[in-house]
């Protein structure tokens, strides 16, 4: 500062009049004016600029000023920010008003900022209400499709255990089951389980289904063919417990008739699920009902066709029920009374196999829930097709299929 003072204070020089002239000037640092009205006026301007621009400036221009001015500058700083602050206030309101002068009227499709002139015409009114109702209907769909995307990710993933041997009708059964999957709501996982290996045929048929599928193989000796499927459905319970699949499994032939319904319906399942199957009859001249009867979702009691199987503990047929997978990687969770893997035993009767199945899942009706309308309506349609031949065609095609060739004329 003390060189700054040197600078603008007026020090007069010998032989130097122009430097006498120039000095002579009011500075706003000298304590020594020729007027001092005249000096007070220049303060006030310039202490403006310097407060503003020159804060060290303002400190020296302070010391120069008496002390019963200091409440102007701080009067004059507060109405500058007053003043600046109300105007960038104003700014956005002033940009919304601007937007809306420049939006026509039938765009705005607020109620309480919508205003319609006296002197617009019926039209211009009828064209605003019409794009308005247009606007809301719009809105309620894009809320509709929000609210249904919880719904949508908390679908259920369907385990389908499919066990497939070769026979004459092998790729008929699974091009006809694979079109029915394809119509039911994801996810869904199609596990198909083959007996010693994965046939190119059955690999084709999973891979043009358009289905999300799993091709095991069980390789199990099994002599007997009546133990094939029991072995094939316990390698894909190994499988899900091994990989903790969580989802609903049901084990669904391919030789079987589904309604796509039964798919939706048993993603509900907290537990254990079951409905009523339809079985072509012995003499191939009735059909006969076989799972429980319900009242509302509580199983009370059972159909029963055949009197000799009235000792069995469930009288359920294989596509005639459906559980959570957990049940079988988590039994704590369930309670379960036995820690031992769930699987198919092979070491009891064929009309037992399936009751004791379900017994190791389930202790008791009160466990289960009975489905398809309160078990009253036919989902799922068991016929067997037998041929009268054996033939497999390599590749499902078949080159010598004429007996007689007739040669055209």
């Amino acid at each position: 500062m003390a060189s700054i003072r040197r600078t603008l204070s007026p020090v007069p020089r010998a032989g130097g009049v122009a430097n006498v002239e120039v000095c002579s000037v009011g500075s706003p640092l000298s304590k020594s004016s020729s007027s001092p009205h005249s000096t007070f006026g220049s303060l006030d301007s310039r202490a403006f600029v310097l407060g503003v621009f020159s804060p060290r400036s303002l400190r020296a221009l302070e010391r120069s000023k008496p002390k019963g001015q200091l409440w102007r500058k701080v009067l004059l700083h507060f109405l500058i920010c007053f003043m600046i602050g109300v105007s960038i206030g104003f700014i956005p309101l002033a940009s919304r008003n601007l937007s809306t002068n420049l939006m026509p009227k039938h765009q705005a499709f607020s109620f309480e900022n919508t205003k319609i002139d006296s002197t617009s015409s019926v039209n211009e009114a009828m064209e605003f209400n019409v794009t308005l109702n247009s606007a809301v209907k719009e809105q309620d769909s894009n809320d509709k499709l929000v609210s249904e995307e919880p719904y949508l990710e908390s679908q259920k993933l369907l385990i389908i255990v499919t066990q497939t041997v070769t026979n004459p009708f092998q790729a008929y059964y699974l091009h006809r089951f694979a079109q029915t999957l394809k119509l039911a709501s994801p996810p869904l996982l199609w596990i198909v389980v083959e007996m010693t290996s994965q046939s190119e045929e059955t690999a084709e048929i999973l891979r043009n289904s358009g289905v999300m599928y799993r091709h095991l193989v069980c390789k199990s000796n099994v002599t007997d063919t009546s133990l094939r499927s029991i072995q094939q459905r316990n390698v894909a319970l190994s499988h899900i417990e091994t990989h903790r699949l969580d989802g609903i499994v049901y084990f669904a032939d391919d030789d079987n008739i589904y309604s796509v319904e039964i798919f939706q319906q048993i993603r509900e399942i907290r537990r254990f699920g079951t409905w009523t199957v339809a079985k072509l009859s012995e003499d191939k001249g009735s059909i006969v009902l076989e799972g429980p009867v319900c009242d509302g979702a509580r199983v009370i009691g059972w159909h029963v066709s055949d009197s000799t199987t009235r000792s069995k503990r469930f009288h359920i047929e294989m596509p005639g029920f459906a559980f959570n997978s957990t049940i079988l990687w988590d039994p704590k969770r369930w309670h379960r009374p036995t820690l031992e893997p769930i699987r198919q035993l092979d070491s009891v009767k064929e009309s037992f196999r399936v009751s004791t199945l379900i017994e190791q899942a389930v202790e008791d009706e009160s466990q289960m829930e009975g489905l398809m309308n309160n078990c009253s309506s036919v989902t799922v349609w068991h016929i067997d097709l037998e041929s009268s031949y054996s033939f497999y065609p390599q590749k499902w095609m078949i080159k010598n299929y004429l007996d007689v060739i007739l040669p055209l004329a």
